[in-house]
């Protein structure tokens, strides 16, 4: 069975509902970021901190290979991971990609407040998060599904959608 890939800005439903497709299909559940989490016994944020954002993505790719392994998997990405094309071809080799795609507006709302958890929000004023947005959107354009997400919806409702597109492939 072929994995379910998410990739998507961050704060875009990747992990939340990642989970809540892993409950309702029974595949395994991976989270990339996780995955270096535990590979370097500290935090992304410490990562980002203490040898900065291309070490990260080093690593990130690593757990992005480790993920793509997987067979029969939900495979929640990095919001970044799709900066390196290499990823997300390692991740299409045995996987859908769906990207979740939030409005601005949609990401305007949940981060705020969420700056101490995302490193790479730590001193941006939010104008230019969405700037880096807007420059990913053709990385996160490069998918097979796009699944719009709104805060209107449950993350499971948004699952039971992303399962149903997978019938049809």
């Amino acid at each position: 069975m072929k994995n379910i890939v998410l990739t998507g800005f961050m704060a875009s439903g990747k992990s939340t509902i990642g989970r809540e497709l892993s409950a309702i299909s029974g595949m395994e559940f991976v989270d990339t970021d996780e995955l270096v989490e535990k590979s370097e016994g500290i935090t992304i944020n410490e990562i980002f901190a203490r040898f900065g954002e291309e070490y990260f993505r080093d690593r990130e790719s690593a757990a992005v290979a480790m993920a793509a392994e997987k067979s029969g998997a939900v495979i929640a990405t990095g919001g970044g991971a799709v900066l390196r094309h290499e990823n997300i071809e390692l991740l299409r080799k045995n996987g859908v990609v769906f990207n979740l795609e939030p409005s601005a507006a949609v990401i305007c709302e949940r981060l705020n407040g969420a700056r101490a958890s995302r490193p790479l929000l730590a001193g941006e004023e939010l104008e230019a998060v969405l700037e880096r947005f807007r420059k990913r959107q053709p990385y996160y354009d490069n998918c097979d599904c796009k699944i719009y997400v709104s805060n209107s919806r449950t993350p499971r409702e948004f699952a039971v959608e992303i399962l149903e597109h997978m019938k049809s492939i």
